[in-house]
């Protein structure tokens, strides 16, 4: 590794990421004099989620009339840097062509993946405010997230050729079928499970910030700088969003944050071919949306709850535990599995 140019690169990385916590900044205020003007707070204790959820609905009580829909200080600001860098790159080269972060190779998807989830998440969360009765139900979500998911690996099974399951440097050719399936089987779990953490103040972005800063690492060893300056614009704005979003949040960042957050980071792990280690690297996902199904087959086959309510965030707040406690907790537990998956990255490139 050339030292000069990792450390223009490190230099590149932590301007990106502050110029995208100032424009987060800057956005706030905007995003929540629309918020006050359409009434944009959050109904959670309507008829139907307090049948489907007599627990969660009084859990979260407290909530209602917040703002929602500030997932867009999230995943606007890395966009916004995108364009505006790749214009000015163009006109004037320099120090522009320097912070230009656009690359076909290592962005491109990326970025298209932030904005999809991001507009694909916000008319759901309009549709859910002003739908006036119609809005996105499980099924007519599912079949979003699927066609998503779909339409991902196809791009990676069949334009970019990946015949094989990846761990860091390890490539294991198997069947075009099987590595469809297996993309798309990721590509649900990881975004669905961003979807299932966003209940509790301060969760989602915590828990999205500990693996994207194993993303961000693994892109500089990988000298992917350009990836790795994108990774640093959605972390800026994440810390801007978390920032407001702590206890007590606020606001929320609605369907268009998680779903915005939860396909970058899929798409990231597998441009990085790290994917496989999600297990540890998100283990708060794994464990929240392990409760949900958990739960649904013990209901559905038993006929009991192994839960008082899931995820299992809510269990331990209807057992009387503090929500910032919960929060911090489930943190400290991600972030373990962030550097036992870090270790195990560095063995894989070490042999």
């Amino acid at each position: 590794m050339n030292s000069d140019i990792f450390y223009l690169n490190l230099i590149k990385i932590t301007t990106l990421g502050i110029l995208s916590s100032l424009i987060s900044f800057l956005l706030v205020p905007l995003y929540l004099k629309i918020a006050i003007y359409f009434r944009l707070g959050d109904r959670y204790v309507d008829e139907e989620r307090l049948k489907k959820a007599p627990i969660a609905s009084e859990l979260h009580k407290e909530k209602e009339g917040i703002p929602t829909m500030g997932g867009i200080i999230i995943w606007l600001p890395p966009i916004i840097l995108a364009i505006l860098f790749f214009i000015l790159s163009k006109f004037f080269g320099g120090f522009y062509e320097f912070l230009n972060f656009l690359s076909r190779k290592e962005t491109y998807l990326p970025l298209f993946g932030l904005f999809l989830g991001g507009f694909l998440g916000l008319i759901d969360d309009l549709l859910t405010r002003f739908g006036k009765g119609f809005k996105f139900g499980a099924k007519q979500k599912f079949l979003v997230y699927f066609s998503v998911a779909l339409f991902f690996s196809w791009w990676f099974v069949i334009k970019l050729n990946y015949k094989f399951i990846e761990l860091v440097d390890f490539r294991f050719p198997l069947s075009f079928l099987f590595i469809f399936i297996l993309f798309i089987f990721i590509f649900l779990a990881i975004a669905f499970s961003f979807n299932e953490i966003d209940g509790l103040d301060g969760l989602f972005a915590g828990v999205a910030i500990s693996v994207l800063i194993f993303l961000l690492l693994v892109s500089i060893f990988e000298e992917k700088y350009n990836l790795a300056s994108f990774i640093s614009t959605f972390l800026g704005s994440l810390f801007v969003y978390l920032w407001f979003n702590s206890y007590p949040a606020l606001f929320f960042g609605g369907n268009n944050g998680s779903f915005s957050v939860g396909t970058a980071i899929a798409l990231i792990s597998f441009l990085t071919g790290t994917y496989l280690l999600f297990p540890l690297v998100g283990i708060i996902l794994v464990i929240e949306s392990g409760s949900v199904i958990i739960q649904i087959f013990s209901k559905k086959f038993l006929k009991r709850k192994i839960f008082l309510s899931s995820p299992i965030h809510n269990h331990f707040r209807a057992k009387g535990m503090k929500e910032p406690k919960v929060v911090v907790r489930f943190w400290l537990i991600n972030f373990l599995g962030v550097i036992l998956g870090f270790i195990i990255y560095l063995i894989f490139k070490l042999l």
